[in-house]
């Protein structure tokens, strides 16, 4: 399987936290800067640049929009598949109904197992070692359920049950792998390093055009609500942890455990 950065693997509330913590010093930065040019340049106070943070802004909104965009998309594509998984599961622990009591015992066991593992899977979270493991225990039993399917069917003279549960067969394990890597996608580091540099040097820009008082108000509120929307990208690009996770798509899996009663 593959892994994530240590970027990915950062708490995102402290990411967030260290986000806004630099927006407030790079602002006061640029105001410091500013101050000491009109210092040594009384004329430097009619200077404006209005227009330079305009576009800088225009280009952070902008920025902001597309990753959320980006994180909102994946997001919805893995609830999606874990709600895919769970009826392709649902659909071939029904079909088995209709082999003998011998193989369908025999097959109901190893889905039995099947579930838990996957239900593991999503719950080890960001521990990437029982992720693995999980991962590849299923993909195992998996394979354990289509040897007993292929053993019957090459001995079975009614195609129909073959035919009803191969198709199924085939969907439960192959969405594993397409779950698998719509986990693994995700908004790729480079862009989430020029979102941060381009929050702090709008920062520092706006900080050093104000040429009065620092309005701490409005800073506060700059930058909670600045570091507040990279937070929620943050949360949103992250399935297995933070607070917008996959536990209501994952309790279709859980549920599945019923069909064994």
């Amino acid at each position: 399987m593959g892994h994530f950065s240590s970027l990915q693997l950062a708490s995102s509330f402290l990411v967030a936290s260290l986000l806004f913590f630099l927006i407030i010093a790079f602002y006061a930065m640029g105001h410091f800067f500013v101050k000491r040019k009109i210092k040594g340049n009384p004329d430097y106070i009619n200077i404006e640049l209005g227009s330079i943070n305009g576009a800088l802004l225009a280009l952070l909104g902008l920025i902001l929009a597309f990753t959320f965009s980006m994180a909102s998309s994946r997001f919805d594509t893995r609830r999606q598949l874990v709600i895919e998984e769970a009826n392709a599961i649902g659909t071939a622990i029904l079909r088995t109904d209709v082999y003998p009591d011998s193989v369908r015992t025999a097959l109901r066991t190893s889905m039995k197992v099947y579930v838990e593992e996957r239900i593991a899977f999503y719950q080890a979270g960001m521990n990437m070692k029982e992720t693995v493991r999980h991962y590849l225990k299923a993909d195992s039993i998996g394979k354990k359920i289509w040897k007993i399917t292929a053993d019957y069917a090459k001995k079975d003279n009614i195609t129909t049950r073959t035919s009803e549960l191969i198709p199924a067969l085939n969907d439960m394990i192959d969405i594993t792998t397409t779950r698998r890597a719509a986990g693994e996608s995700t908004i790729p580091d480079s862009i989430m390093y020029f979102l941060f540099a381009l929050c702090v040097c709008s920062s520092f820009l706006l900080g050093y055009d104000n040429k009065r008082k620092i309005d701490w108000v409005i800073l506060l509120g700059f930058s909670v609500m600045l570091s507040s929307t990279v937070f929620t990208i943050i949360d949103l690009d992250r399935p297995r942890s933070g607070l917008i996770n996959m536990d209501g798509p994952n309790e279709k899996i859980i549920e599945l455990r019923e069909m064994f009663e």
